[in-house]
């Protein structure tokens, strides 16, 4: 778990069970957005995840994604789950996305 996150976050909760279910495919799991920053916004509130996978199978992205919305549901924010295959990563780490990601995030992977 991150220090950086606020403890029992949505985004702890994702990163934990994502990891459970999926470890060995994730090469970089990356959460940022106002409510992984502990900006409570009610309803409006937002989870951004960068998920970076050595095996980016259909199934394991949708897998993923349901895992957001799960997570979202039972915290109160809204999940945005980006999935990137590593060499695309590697290829557009300019990308300012990607930058965005890296600078402003909490990384568990």
């Amino acid at each position: 778990m991150s220090d950086s996150a606020p403890e029992g976050s949505a985004a702890d909760a994702f990163a934990d069970r994502a990891q459970a279910a999926h470890g060995d495919s994730i090469s970089r799991l990356v959460v940022f957005g106002d409510a992984a920053r502990g900006d409570d916004r009610g309803v409006h509130a937002s989870v951004e995840v960068l998920l970076v996978l050595e095996d980016a199978t259909e199934d394991v992205e949708r897998e993923l994604e349901a895992l957001g919305e799960t997570v979202g549901l039972e915290h109160g924010v809204v999940f945005s789950v980006h999935i990137l295959p590593v060499d695309r990563f590697e290829s557009q780490t300019d990308h300012p996305f990607i930058r965005t990601a890296l600078e402003e995030g909490t990384s568990y992977v």
